[in-house]
């Protein structure tokens, strides 16, 4: 395949790094290279549940099938995190997925000692172990290093998804009063982030025919317009194709 001829990359995938805390996905490193490749596309980061345990093995896959010819030295395979981002750790209205991904080798570093943060901080609530990332914690990383992480809003688990979901609420029962207090928060959420990562801060969409996704994907688009965000789209995969759908389930 010629390499002019791989166009998306997938910002958003999860392997079997996953699991510390909960059964989520069958992906193993190398499967997941060849199909993103096989697929067509110009690279993928692998973005696990608040862990950066499976670079190693990931980076380790890249090195190999570059070597054996079996994807061009162009494709990139990066390294992210999907952290659990909440206001105060000891006060948490929800734990907001948001993605992570490390532009180079400083990058990596920020990721590993925002995880290191998380998970010295964790405890268990309701039966699970949890490991969320405060908004200060995250300022003082990016500031500790500048203009080395890519951010995302994430799968519908994020807080912006959350938000519009309220606004859109609001909005069908006809209170403005709720519809302008929800469009406040968004407009705190997206100005925090701007003013964090400025143009390394994306807005997620997914490929995906769920009424919660579909009513997302076109509320967001006004919304990353008047900011001037690009979007992205993530495939939030767990499996590779659908026919490993039952086993995953």
């Amino acid at each position: 395949m010629n390499l002019k001829e791989l166009k998306r990359f997938d910002n958003h995938s999860h392997s079997m790094f996953s699991n510390f805390r909960l059964i989520d996905s069958i992906n193993r490193p190398k499967d997941m290279i060849l199909k993103a490749y096989e697929l067509g596309m110009s690279g993928i980061a692998l973005t696990d549940h608040e862990t950066v345990a499976g670079h190693v093995e990931w980076l380790d896959c890249e090195k190999e099938l570059k070597e054996k010819g079996k994807i061009p030295q162009e494709f990139k395979c990066a390294c992210g995190n999907e952290i659990y981002l909440v206001d105060d750790r000891n006060n948490i209205d929800g734990y907001w997925h948001y993605i992570l991904i490390a532009k180079d080798t400083v990058g990596h570093r920020a990721l590993r000692e925002l995880s290191s943060i998380a998970w010295y901080n964790g405890f268990t609530s309701r039966g699970i172990m949890r490991v969320p990332t405060e908004k200060k914690e995250l300022e003082a990383i990016v500031k500790k290093y500048p203009n080395s992480l890519i951010a995302t809003t994430a799968c519908l688990g994020g807080e912006l998804p959350h938000l519009i979901d309220g606004l859109i609420c609001a909005e069908k029962t006809g209170d403005e009063n709720d519809a302008m207090l929800w469009k406040i928060k968004i407009n705190e959420f997206m100005t925090w982030n701007i003013d964090l990562f400025g143009d390394d801060f994306y807005i997620e969409i997914a490929a995906a025919n769920s009424k919660d996704q579909i009513r997302f994907n076109e509320r967001v688009v006004s919304i990353a317009k008047f900011y001037n965000r690009k979007i992205v789209i993530g495939s939030d995969a767990h499996y590779l194709t659908q026919k490993e759908r039952p086993v995953h389930k």
